[in-house]
């Protein structure tokens, strides 16, 4: 019985930790973005960490982007493809 509580409590206090090494791993990955990329990582990110998916979180960064003619449709491709890259470290621990 105590060894099943001390696994429990000891899963508890792992788990923030795994999810912190892999925010810092999509982190690291993110700082090697271009400019663009990066912006959008940095909304897919938080998106995708409050439990959206990683391609609503795509979507919803970089739509605004495309409908106000800041950024082409194939541009907001392959800026989203390359912050997605990085922001699906994220769920390595889940």
């Amino acid at each position: 019985m105590f060894r099943t509580v001390l696994f429990a409590a000891a899963a508890l206090v792992l788990v923030p930790a795994v999810a912190s090494a892999d925010k810092a791993d999509a982190d690291a990955c993110a700082a090697k973005l271009s400019g663009q990329s990066k912006v959008i990582y940095r909304s897919v990110v938080a998106s995708v960490q409050a439990g959206q998916t990683l391609e609503n979180a795509v979507k919803k960064a970089a739509k605004p982007k495309v409908d106000s003619g800041k950024m082409s449709e194939a541009d907001a491709r392959k800026f989203g493809k390359e912050a997605a890259m990085c922001a699906r470290l994220v769920h390595r621990g889940a």
